[in-house]
Formats: C-alpha cells, sequence, structure tokens
C-alpha cells in the first residue's frame, strides 16, 4: 500500500484506520502511526487518541500472536523443515529470552523484521505470561509514543521536503539505518557476555 493512499484513508476514516492498520502492519515502518501524528499536527485528529489508537492495535497484535505461539509450542512448528534449517537463529532467541527478557520484548517492538517474530516465539518457549504481557504494554507504550510525537513533530517538514528529493533525507534515512543496525548488532554482542546489559 502507498504512502499516499495510507494517507488518503487516515484523513478519510481516522482512529479506526489507525487502530486497525497498527494491528497489521508490523513489517515495516508504522505507517498508519506516523500519518495519524501527522494529522494531528494539521489538527485534523487528536494526538492522544492517535497514541492510544496505536498502542492497542499494536498491544492487541502481540498478544495474539504470543497466545498463538503459546498454543501451539515450540516443538509443533520444529517440525516443519523450514523452522528446522532457522534452529541457530531459534537457539539464539531462546537464550535472549532467558538471559534478556525484558529487552527482546520492549526493544525487540522497534525492530521491524523481528517485531512480530517476538511474540510469538515468546509463546512457544512459554514464557511468562504476566511478565509478557507487562513488557509488550511497556514496548507498546514507548513504540506508540515515539513514533506518533515524532510524527507530529517532525512530520510536517518532512512533507514538505518529500516534494522534492534531497540528499539530505537520503543521508538521513542511511544514517538512521545504520544506527538501527549497530544497536541491534550491540545488543546481540552484549547478551553473549554475562553480566551484560
Amino acid at each position: 500500500m502507498s504512502p499516499e493512499a495510507i494517507e488518503g484513508l487516515v484523513r478519510d476514516h481516522g482512529y479506526g484506520v489507525i487502530l486497525f492498520g497498527t494491528y497489521f502492519d508490523h513489517y515495516g515502518i508504522p505507517l498508519f502511526l506516523v500519518f495519524g501524528g501527522i494529522a494531528a499536527s494539521k489538527d485534523i485528529l487528536n494526538l492522544y487518541v492517535v497514541l492510544l489508537c496505536g498502542f492497542a492495535g499494536g498491544w492487541i497484535g502481540d498478544l495474539f500472536l504470543y497466545f498463538l505461539g503459546y498454543k501451539t509450542g515450540l516443538q509443533y512448528w520444529m517440525q516443519f523443515a523450514f523452522v528446522r534449517k532457522l534452529a541457530k537463529p531459534v537457539a539464539t532467541t531462546d537464550r535472549l529470552f532467558k538471559t534478556r527478557p525484558a529487552t527482546m520484548v520492549v526493544l525487540g517492538r522497534f525492530l521491524f523484521a523481528v517485531s512480530k517474530i517476538i511474540p510469538p516465539f515468546a509463546g512457544m518457549v512459554r514464557y511468562d505470561v504476566k511478565r509478557y504481557v507487562l513488557y509488550s504494554f511497556l514496548g507498546n507504550v514507548l513504540y506508540s509514543a515515539v513514533y506518533a510525537w515524532s510524527s507530529f513533530l517532525v512530520g510536517p517538514y518532512v512533507l514538505k521536503s518529500l516534494k522534492e528529493l534531497k540528499a539530505a533525507n537520503i543521508l538521513i534515512t542511511a544514517l538512521f539505518v545504520l544506527a538501527m543496525f549497530w544497536l541491534g548488532k550491540k545488543a546481540l554482542k552484549t547478551s553473549r557476555i554475562p553480566g551484560g546489559i
């Protein structure tokens, strides 16, 4: 779905689109939440309701996937060849859940490609339900706040600059991607060191 189409949906249908869009859009940048923040900056929507809808959609999605994983269990999924091929990443993720569960759930919410792998995996390894619900709650509050407030504050400027592609936009995007890569690498490295973060 193109950003223009999402912007139109948010403008025309408001909070419901943000709620459902955030529930389903977990594999990339949360465009529904971002455009909700931009709409709030233009006084089309209320920022606090955008925050609430973004939080609720993400949290409901995380809890659904957690309990789906909890119901099926890891042994069920290990019977499939494509999952058995991922034995090393599965073992690494399992180890991280044992050593750094809060980091996995809260900060994992911000890692685009894995944000929807973490909830079912937490359920599959039977991670404590109460702790998962708490960490997922915190992660989704932070996630919604960061994206809604950022888009509220800088969204209008970004939209103005999108009219013509500038080298600065490419540079800022590249720096953001590199920073996320570096943080992810550092988090994995510290998880291997006993007594790390």
